[in-house]
């Protein structure tokens, strides 16, 4: 990703989180002097950005998601629009995935403790009991189906909260879109079989992708899988109902008669509500308890999944000090550019009030004389000169009248021309300029760039 930008919410993006197929979800901080807020923004992928259908889809998003307050679903807190398409703004949750831990642990041999499944799926439960049960700001009812739950879009954080994510395709009442008839929305094997034969979901539906999840914690495998979606789809519309039991016999009666009658064909067959799903589990977590002493999510997370911990936090506090090392030369390059900016305008002002001065070096410009009027003398009648020749050139002196004014016209010429300030001429500005050292010239850069 291209630098840190802000955005007018006050958020700043620090790094990118991950990336999906249809959006991308990024790390953004809100800071002051003395608080740091991190969250995760969540895009478009460039490529969906212009497409009116994904905006569409994701701002149905927004509506949805901003109206749920419940500490199991991931909390949406500023929805925006901007020149990279619309945004929202989420609790960052330091995490890992029901998919991730399941498959770490198989990896490992390991199985998912029954009382950790029990918890999580518990308060999933309760999440998406907030999401059924949501009311607009009118007060009815929404009824919202979130058509999406996964072990890839349940979070595990290590507060020991599971959360509820992704309403990308969640669908409402009030939603600004329908569904395409003949077009399936989600993961195949985790939709109900009723969608599967494309009839209108309901709430149940999303119990029965519960099941699911609640099956694969328990077994550490796939329930439905296979790249093939119509093999898929076939083995969840035409096989029996899965035994939790035939796979792992430490489960206790409860717990499987819930998997049975969550995963069941037919919606009516279904528990009534996801708040009836909770209360059930609750109860089973208080009996295992009893039985066997807590083991909370918390303290599991913790202890098998600690090096990923601490990688999430490093890896966070890493973009964060990469981003505040990038705002600083940020902010060192703005001053540097006014520091210059000031310099030339002190420098301009200096030649500007160099070139007004007077230059005493310059020889006066010539400039046009006044006419002088010289008073007229009458000429006298001069008495013949019986010894001149009559034929001979006048006397070659002026008139003395006539002089002494020429004379006098000039002295007041010269005198005035001493008096008016020149302006120095522009070849001495460059020839100074070109008498400038290196060292000049290296200082003179400096102080354009900011430099001391």
């Amino acid at each position: 990703m291209s630098g840190a930008r802000r955005f007018a919410s006050g958020y700043v993006t620090v790094g990118l989180l991950a990336r999906g197929g249809m959006g991308e979800v990024l790390l953004g901080m809100r800071r002051t002097e003395s608080f740091r807020r991190l969250v995760a923004i969540k895009r478009l992928r460039p490529e969906h950005r212009g497409d009116p259908s994904f905006r569409r889809m994701f701002l149905d998003e927004a509506k949805i998601a901003g109206l749920i307050r419940h500490p199991n679903v991931v909390s949406v807190l500023d929805v925006g629009d901007d020149d990279d398409g619309p945004f929202l703004v989420m609790d960052f949750i330091e995490s890992v995935t029901v998919n991730a831990m399941i498959k770490a642990l198989v990896s490992e041999g390991e199985q998912v403790p029954v009382q950790v499944a029990a918890r999580i799926v518990a308060q999933v439960a309760h999440g998406l009991s907030a999401a059924h049960e949501l009311r607009n700001a009118e007060g009815t009812p929404v009824r919202v189906i979130h058509r999406d739950i996964s072990p890839q879009n349940i979070l595990l954080g290590f507060d020991g909260v599971a959360r509820l994510t992704d309403f990308g395709i969640a669908k409402a009442t009030t939603s600004s879109q329908n569904t395409t008839t003949g077009l399936l929305k989600g993961k195949v094997g985790y939709m109900s079989p009723e969608q599967l034969r494309f009839e209108r979901p309901t709430q149940r539906s999303d119990l029965f992708s519960l099941g699911v999840v609640l099956f694969e914690l328990l077994s550490g495998r796939r329930l439905y899988a296979g790249s093939d979606t119509v093999a898929v789809a076939q083995k969840i519309l035409l096989d029996p109902t899965p035994d939790i039991f035939a796979v792992r016999d430490d489960v206790p009666p409860a717990l499987i008669e819930l998997s049975f009658e969550l995963l069941a064909k037919d919606p009516a067959d279904r528990p009534e509500s996801a708040y009836d799903v909770a209360k059930r589990l609750d109860a089973l977590v208080d009996d295992l308890t009893q039985e066997e002493g807590a083991l909370r999510l918390e303290e599991f997370l913790r202890s098998q999944f600690f090096d990923e911990w601490e990688d999430i936090k490093t890896r966070s506090e890493s973009m964060i000090q990469e981003w505040e090392q990038s705002a600083s030369r940020r902010t060192r390059q703005r001053r540097g550019w006014i520091v210059a900016i000031a310099a030339g305008v002190l420098i301009l002002g200096a030649v500007g009030a160099w070139m007004a001065q007077p230059d005493p070096d310059r020889d006066p410009e010539p400039e046009p004389s006044p006419t002088a009027t010289a008073t007229p003398t009458p000429t006298p009648t001069p008495d013949p000169d019986p010894a001149r020749d009559p034929d001979s050139d006048p006397d070659p002196d002026p008139d003395p009248a006539s002089a002494s004014a020429s004379a006098s016209a000039s002295d007041s010429d010269a005198n005035a021309d001493d008096r008016r300030p020149r302006m120095r001429r522009i070849p001495r500005m460059r020839d100074t300029m070109a008498s400038m050292t290196s060292m000049d010239e290296f200082n003179a850069l400096d102080l354009i760039r900011g430099g001391h």
